[in-house]
């Protein structure tokens, strides 16, 4: 049961999503992001290998564990199962908090030299620093002599980073494209016709998730505001997500991609297959 399932009076019902039903739609279907039990493991195997990076280097690294992780479908999309669980999932990851880096006790009993060199290690130096770009992605800065980095590419290939920003630009163009689509404006409107209804007054999907991260926001560290701010966002995502089937928003949007996919190069499948085979291939190294 999740932090914000104990705001609800009753508790959470576990009801699954309808089998029967398609998954919520999303670029590429759904590539750039890993499924949370794939995010998991992904995170675990990471961190096994910068763990023996730090090792090759004469320095100690406690593996850091998994936060909590939830599904969330970019184009701000809801089924009424998960919307009734944890909402948007905004106020139970604030209530659980980061899990604790267990290696910050162990940077306590370094001297301050052993301390920054533990770090040059473990992200690297700005002499090695290198600038990833692609079209439609803010440009991403690396380090390449550091174990975060050797890590990864020793899990994903050395394609990976480059891979994920490519995707991530291509991403983002396809949801714009898709965010001003007729059909989908006209599902969004009929979104919001019913959320007024229901006494709820937004335009678009973000405005609503971004209600309850502006007021998550300023309940800060406060437990009993943020609790406050997470029964009303069970209540409002419960009545967006319902909105939602009603309108059949989710339709209108998967309608929308397939036009605006369609319309991209080939090679732009290429290249959310070869970041799919990327992940994959990390995945089937824990096998």
């Amino acid at each position: 049961m999740t932090a914000l399932c104990l705001l609800a009076v009753g508790g959470c019902s576990g009801a699954p999503a309808h089998r029967g039903d398609e998954p919520l739609p999303a670029p590429f279907d759904g590539v750039a992001v890993a499924s949370t039990e794939q995010a998991k493991s992904l995170h675990e195997l990471e961190e096994r290998a910068v763990t023996a990076c730090m090792r090759q280097r004469g320095f100690s690294y406690r593996e850091v564990p998994a936060g909590r992780m939830v599904a969330e479908n970019p184009y701000g999309l809801l089924t009424e199962a998960q919307a009734a669980r944890e909402g948007y999932g905004l106020t139970a990851d604030l209530l659980a908090g980061l899990p604790d880096d267990p290696n910050s006790q162990l940077l306590t009993r370094l001297d301050a030299r052993r301390r920054a060199a533990w770090r040059n290690a473990l992200t690297g130096t700005s002499k090695h620093e290198r600038t990833l770009s692609a079209p439609d992605s803010p440009d991403l800065l690396i380090n390449t002599d550091g174990c975060v980095y050797l890590g990864r590419r020793t899990l994903y290939g050395s394609e990976w980073e480059q891979a994920e920003l490519t995707i991530a630009g291509l991403t983002a163009r396809v949801i714009n494209r898709v965010l001003t689509d007729p059909g989908f404006r006209s599902a969004q409107q009929a979104w919001a016709d019913c959320l007024r209804a229901k006494g709820e007054s937004f335009t678009t999907l973000q405005d609503a998730r971004g209600t309850i991260q502006n007021a998550a926001n300023k309940a800060g560290s406060n437990r009993v505001a943020l609790q406050a701010v997470g029964r009303r966002e069970l209540q409002l995502a419960e009545r967006d997500a319902a909105c939602q089937r009603q309108s059949d928003l989710a339709e209108a949007v998967r309608t929308a991609q397939k036009r605006v996919e369609a319309a991209l190069p080939a090679s732009t499948r290429r290249q959310a297959a070869k970041l799919a085979d990327l992940r994959k291939q990390a995945l089937s190294s824990a096998m």
